[in-house]
């Protein structure tokens, strides 16, 4: 279930207040097959985090909603986390795991011995889910209030990304973006599709910039400018090695070239996550600032800042 993208918190009666976790989304599925950990795009991603597995072997029957956290210093870091999100080796996942752990911040219980909760008011899966976690204290739980006003101000001078507010007899629905979860972002960023790079110099020069688009009402690709803040050597040269390329642009009208730079477009398939001051008036982001491959997600998924 998916939140939408407001600029204010409902203030009438029947609702509940989570802080928003600058981390990944994923569901646990603990059952008599085993523990198995997916991402929001369907992915099983149980081997980038093993101490999440080796937590989940106790907990018995039970589909657990939440979000995978990296911590520095008390507050989620997604720099900190990137390092962990594209791991396959199972080897290299257990050395990163003790070097920078996560932790899964679950907010729904979906799932306790075979009986589906989803259907049920979320104040009911709410009231399970603490009494679940009561038992195992070895889990985190989302905090929830009742105040949207002051769970904002909590969140604002804890450096916390924002706020989600979720209706009190609302049902889980899977797979739908719902007025029901209503979610206030402090720091405008979003999610963007890579359509090319930028190098300096001759063709085989390296990623210096990504360029960005977005799909728009009806799934239209919308370009959305260039980001090059952000993207350290490391990243560019990864991001570099990891895109398709393609002959032509996949815009239906290729944006204006800069002089001095090369084009090298590529197959609109990896999104990324941006932060950005606002769009200008032709369209293109503002102050874009590159925080991050988003693996998690689909390129359909990449709609912006919505």
């Amino acid at each position: 279930m998916l939140a939408t993208a407001v600029t204010q918190l409902p203030s009438e009666p029947g609702w509940a207040f989570e802080f928003k976790w600058d981390g990944v989304r994923a569901l646990i599925d603990v059952s008599e097959r085993g523990v198995t950990i997916h991402s929001r795009a369907g992915n099983e991603v149980g081997t980038a985090y093993p101490e999440l597995t080796v937590l989940a072997r106790e907990v018995g029957d039970a589909l657990l909603d939440g979000e995978i956290v990296a911590f520095a210093e008390g507050l989620p870091s997604f720099e900190r986390l990137q390092a962990r999100m594209h791991v396959r080796s199972a080897a290299e996942a257990r050395r990163l795991a003790a070097e920078a752990p996560v932790t899964f911040v679950a907010f729904d219980l979906l799932r306790r011995y075979g009986v589906d909760l989803s259907g049920r008011p979320y104040a009911e899966r709410r009231a399970t889910l603490e009494r679940w976690a009561a038992e195992r204290p070895d889990w985190t739980i989302s905090p929830v209030f009742d105040d949207g006003a002051a769970t904002a101000a909590a969140a604002r001078e804890h450096g916390l990304e924002g706020v989600v507010a979720k209706r009190l007899d609302a049902p889980y629905r899977a797979g739908a973006r719902s007025p029901d979860w209503r979610k206030l972002r402090f720091v405008r960023a979003g999610d963007f599709v890579v359509l090319g790079w930028e190098g300096v110099g001759s063709a085989s020069g390296e990623l210096s910039s990504l360029l960005l688009g977005y799909h728009a009402a009806g799934a239209t690709l919308t370009y959305a400018g260039k980001v090059g803040s952000g993207l350290s050597s490391q990243v560019a040269a990864r991001l570099q090695a990891d895109l398709v390329p393609r002959a032509g642009c996949p815009l239906p009208q290729a944006p204006p070239r800069t002089a001095g730079r090369v084009v090298h477009w590529v197959e609109p398939s990896v999104v990324v996550e941006v932060q950005f001051a606002h769009w200008t008036g032709e369209g293109r982001l503002r102050h874009p600032v590159f925080r991050g491959v988003r693996k998690d997600k689909r390129p359909d998924e990449a709609v912006g800042d919505g």
